[in-house]
């Protein structure tokens, strides 16, 4: 016998002969959830002040994420049968779970849902920022308690005395934690159980702050249930849509079936805008140059720092993210059969629609939701027709999209083409991002530390280089005699830092909180240029130029700028667009000159379509005799 299993013994023969330990231990196995608990929710809170007033003024709330953590614990009790082996499993996994709603939120300023858990396929795409990820010395000090804890347990010996019995409580526990997070029965019973009030619809970032982690994180497991209009059905949608019906679908005389392509820059932003920031040359030179010449303005994204997906995804359908969830991922979450979508629109005209990422096709589950908008194929990193191009940096350059958008405009078409693609050279994180000896644009102000300098300088070589891939698109589209137009956006300003530096340092917001941001702050943060050109006369005036705009209505503009044939949900968006061209739930912002009965009923409005689209019965297609 080794001496770590005689010393394993003698400790574990101490505690089960001696009856005050055996106690101690007993108590111990009961109140371990309770311990994660608090645990838990200091990770996420990363302050003793926000627990305390969990603990004091939310109690219920509280108690209701620690019986959730108590289910969890029961089911893996039921499958190991020790309390340490219990303990040891639920530790890691909630645990896991706390710190990486910590640090989401610490980096992009939104929390971990049950729904990011999709990512976990990708989890090696985020290598490359945990080098810039600094832990807190707390949170190693809690976990290394409850490494000590978890060990008295180990020692103490003490299992369930069910046996082989306890493998039937797995399903009851389990169908248990469901209905208790499901069913909308139980949910409405929260707020007399527990003061969790889910009438009320207070953003994300209040429900988590309210009542902690991990009940916030339980609660947004019931949320698709809330989506369903009470009084949705075929007469209601035939009612609420009839005026935007099209009169005439004949395809106009003056649309040429121009190529179109519509290219998302990742967090491409102007960035100077920042106070008080000097910089050696202007980033984004191509851009202003083909602004001045063509249409051009602001999308006020639905996304700060990342969610990529969410202004990719009203762009490509005119829906409403805002309609769903905050922090929803669309593709993965809701777009799971054939539903309408602009390329869709474009395929029943005789075009080939196409997708392209200079990353894998699968993040956000694109290769799978792509099909269902349309498309006839996703190229991905792997997939690309053209030279791979890449510089220090970690990604695939800008200028091979740009080279595969080109090969793909030189394919024969017989109609067209609609083109969708996506960039990732100008991705965070921006610290140590590329070589230094790359930088081309310096950056300078009294204001900004050196490793604010340091990420500044990373961003600009990234938009640069973006910049360079759209004066490149630009110069080869209008020297093209085949009609082409072009749609360039950024889909969401750079996470450029920790508690949203710089924009923080120099003093271009005032609040490190979103909640307590000015309308002109949050105008700040969430609006990104786009343009749009064609090498063609179109025969129309673009009705949006130089003017703030919600994403969803730019296939809506464009389309009208292009002539092409009318459908239900371009008219709807236009007419959005004539009263309220900024419309944003998310962040409260809407367009001044809307009347707030005028605006109640748009909101609705996109709220039935988006449903019907994506989770309900599609009656706006049968309405327009789509097959999709």
């Amino acid at each position: 016998m080794n001496f770590w299993t005689k010393h394993k013994l003698q400790t574990r023969l101490f505690f089960q002969s001696a009856p005050l330990p055996k106690w101690i231990a007993r108590i111990a196995a009961i109140l371990f959830p309770l311990w994660l608990s608090v645990i838990c929710n200091y990770i996420s809170y990363a302050s003793l002040a926000s627990l305390q007033t969990l603990l004091v003024s939310h109690i219920g709330a509280f108690l209701f994420g620690a019986l959730l953590a108590y289910g969890i614990y029961a089911l893996f009790l039921c499958v190991c049968r020790s309390f340490w082996g219990s303990a040891t499993i639920t530790g890691f996994l909630l645990i896991l779970l706390s710190l990486v709603d910590y640090f989401k939120f610490l980096i992009i300023k939104e929390h971990f849902y049950p729904w990011d858990m999709l990512f976990a396929k990708n989890a090696a795409s985020f290598t490359e920022f945990l080098g810039s990820i600094v832990f807190p010395w707390q949170y190693i000090v809690c976990i290394v308690c409850t490494i000590f804890y978890i060990l008295f347990l180990y020692f103490t010996g003490i299992t369930t005395s069910f046996g082989k019995k306890r493998f039937i409580g797995i399903p009851i526990v389990l169908a248990a934690l469901v209905l208790f997070i499901k069913t909308p029965a139980i949910r409405g019973q929260y707020d007399k159980l527990f003061g969790i009030d889910l009438q009320k619809t207070p953003d994300q970032g209040a429900i988590y702050q309210t009542y902690g982690f991990l009940s916030g994180f339980a609660l947004n497991f019931g949320s698709v249930d809330t989506l369903r209009p009470d009084d949705y059905d075929k007469q209601t949608i035939q009612t609420m849509f009839a005026e935007y019906i099209p009169t005439d679908t004949t395809i106009p005389e003056d649309f040429q079936n121009p190529d179109i392509i519509v290219v998302l820059s990742e967090a491409f932003w102007d960035v100077t805008k920042l106070k008080d920031v000097s910089f050696s040359a202007d980033p984004l030179v191509n851009y202003r140059r083909i602004a001045a010449q063509h249409p051009s303005g602001e999308m006020v994204s639905p996304t700060f720092g990342g969610g990529t997906v969410r202004p990719e995804f009203e762009i490509l359908t005119g829906m409403s993210t805002s309609a769903l969830p905050k922090g929803n991922m669309p593709y993965q979450q809701y777009l799971k059969q054939k539903t309408f979508s602009y390329p869709h629109l474009f395929k029943s005209l005789g075009y080939d629609a196409y997708g392209i990422h200079t990353y894998q096709e699968t993040f956000y589950d694109r290769n799978k939701a792509y099909p269902f908008m349309g498309f006839d194929d996703f190229y991905g990193e792997n997939e690309m027709h053209t030279e791979l191009h890449w510089n220090s940096g970690p990604y695939i350059t800008d200028e091979t999209i740009a080279d595969e958008i080109i090969y793909q405009l030189e394919q024969p078409h017989e109609t067209g083409v609609f083109l969708s693609a996506i960039t990732m050279e100008n991705h965070s994180m921006y610290t140590n991002k590329y070589d230094a000896a790359d930088w081309d644009i310096t950056v300078s102000g009294d204001k900004l530390s050196e490793q604010e300098v340091i990420s500044l300088q990373n961003y600009c070589e990234g938009t640069k280089n973006a910049d360079a891939a759209l004066g490149k698109l630009y110069d080869y589209i209008m020297q093209r005699e085949k009609p082409t137009i072009l749609l360039w956006y950024g889909d969401h300003l750079p996470t450029l830092g920790d508690n949203f530096t710089p924009y923080i340092s120099t003093e271009t917001i005032t609040k490190d909180v979103a909640a307590q941001w000015s309308e002109e702050e949050k105008y700040m943060m969430f609006s990104t240029p786009y343009v749009m050109f064609a090498n063609y006369d179109t025969g129309k005036a673009y009705l949006a130029d130089e003017q703030r705009i919600s994403p969803f209505l730019l296939p809506a503009l464009l389309c009208d700028y292009i002539q092409a044939p009318t459908c239900l949900q371009t008219n709807f968006l236009l007419d959005v667009y004539h009263h309220c061209p900024v419309m944003s739930r998310y962040y409260n912002l809407f367009s001044p000159d809307c009347p707030q009965e005028q605006r109640e009923r748009i909101l609705k409005l996109h709220q039935y379509l988006t449903y019907d689209e994506l989770v309900g019965d599609k009656y706006l297609n049968a309405m327009q005799g789509f097959d999709f």
